[in-house]
C-alpha cells in the first residue's frame, strides 16, 4: 500500500501515475499557451485552444480531490477552472453565429452533463457561492440555459428568477429528483443512497469515463475521479441524513462535512440583489425578515441559528428566503 496516494479519496490512484499525470498536464498548458499565442488571428482555432485549456483545468481539479488535495486549496483552484470557461465562451464569441458551441452541450454526451453538474456542484459544497451565477451564465442565451430539472433545482437555491421543469436529459438522473421530492426525511435519506449506489452502474455503457481505471498506467491516468457529487450538493442543500451511503465509493463525504461546517453565505448579485434560500428545519444562517412563496403573509424575523419552521402544504418541501438582512 506504500505506493498509495495519502488520503487518496478513491483506491485506484497511485503515486506514481498521478504525479506523471499532473506533470504532463504542466506540459500540455504550455503548448497550449503558445499556440493560443499563434493563433490570436483565427478566432476558430483560438476558442478550440481555450476549449481544451478549460477542460484540461477541470480534469486537473478532479485528479487532485480525487488524490487527496486540501478542500481549502481545491476551492480557490476552483476560480481557475471557471475563469478559463469564461475565456472560452469569450473567444467563441468572435467565431460566426452558426459555428458556435456552448461550453457544455448537456445533450451531447452525458460525461458533459456530469462535468457541468459536478463543477456546479462543487461550487456548492465548497462554499464557492460567488461562483455561481459565473458558472450559470456560460450557457446562458443558449438552448441549454433553463433546461434541466436537476440543475435548476439547485440553482434554485442562489439565483433569482429559475424555472420549475418537468423535464431533464438524462434518465441516470431520474432517480435524485425523485430522492428530493420525497415527503419524509427518512424517505429521502433512503432514495438518496439509491440513487447514490446505483449512479456507477447507470453510467456503464453511456459514460466514456466509465472504466477508465482500468487503463491506468504509470506515466498517465486516464482516469480523475468516480464522483456523483450533485448527491452532495442536495444532501447538503436538502439536510438529507447521509449516514446509510455516506462511505460509498463515489459520494464525495468530504466535501459534504466541508460544506456543513458553515452556514450559507448571502450571494451577493451584480444588479443588487441578494439572494438566500434555506429548507425549513435548518438554522437560519443571517437574521432578518425571511419569508416563503409557498405560503401568504408567511413574512417573520429569525435570528441567526434559529431553527427555521416547517409548514404543511401541498406543494412539497418548504423553501425560507431572506427578505431582508438585520443592519450590521
Amino acid at each position: 500500500m506504500s505506493n498509495i496516494v495519502r488520503l487518496c479519496r478513491q483506491p485506484y490512484l497511485d503515486e506514481q501515475s498521478y504525479k506523471n499525470t499532473l506533470q504532463q498536464f504542466a506540459q500540455d498548458y504550455e503548448i497550449l499557451a503558445t499556440k493560443i499565442i499563434e493563433q490570436a488571428d483565427n478566432p476558430r482555432d483560438k476558442a478550440a485552444l481555450f476549449d481544451a485549456w478549460a477542460d484540461q483545468l477541470w480534469c486537473t481539479f478532479q485528479l487532485r480531490f480525487t488524490a487527496g488535495d486540501n478542500l481549502e486549496d481545491l476551492a480557490h483552484y476552483l476560480s481557475k477552472v471557471v475563469e478559463a470557461y469564461e475565456r472560452y465562451v469569450e473567444a467563441r464569441n468572435s467565431v460566426p453565429a452558426n459555428e458556435y458551441r456552448p461550453p457544455f452541450v448537456l445533450d451531447l454526451a452525458i460525461d458533459i452533463y456530469v462535468d457541468y453538474l459536478n463543477l456546479l456542484s462543487a461550487a456548492v459544497l465548497l462554499h464557492r457561492e460567488d461562483l455561481l451565477p459565473r458558472i450559470c451564465a456560460l450557457n446562458e442565451g443558449t438552448e441549454y440555459d433553463k433546461s434541466d430539472a436537476v440543475i435548476e433545482e439547485i440553482f434554485f437555491f442562489y439565483l433569482p428568477d429559475r424555472p420549475t421543469l418537468d423535464g431533464w436529459f438524462w434518465k441516470a438522473y431520474t432517480p435524485i429528483l425523485d430522492a428530493i421530492d420525497q415527503d419524509t426525511p427518512a424517505d429521502r435519506a433512503k432514495a438518496m443512497g439509491k440513487f447514490v449506489k446505483g449512479w456507477y452502474k447507470s453510467m456503464k455503457g453511456v459514460a466514456h469515463f466509465w472504466g477508465k481505471h482500468e487503463e491506468i498506467k504509470p506515466e498517465f491516468s486516464p482516469y480523475f475521479g468516480y464522483w456523483a457529487m450533485c448527491a452532495a450538493a442536495f444532501t447538503y442543500l436538502y439536510d438529507i441524513d447521509d449516514s446509510k451511503y455516506r462511505d460509498e465509493l463515489v459520494y464525495p463525504k468530504d466535501l459534504v462535512d466541508f460544506a456543513r461546517k458553515k452556514p450559507r453565505q448571502l450571494l451577493k448579485l451584480k444588479d443588487g440583489r441578494a439572494i438566500l434560500r434555506v429548507l425549513g428545519g435548518q438554522r437560519c444562517p443571517e437574521s432578518g425578515q425571511w419569508f416563503s412563496p409557498a405560503k401568504e403573509d408567511s413574512t417573520r424575523h429569525f435570528r441567526t441559528n434559529e431553527l427555521m419552521p416547517t409548514i404543511e402544504f401541498e406543494y412539497g418541501q418548504i423553501i425560507w428566503q431572506l427578505l431582508s438582512a438585520d443592519s450590521k
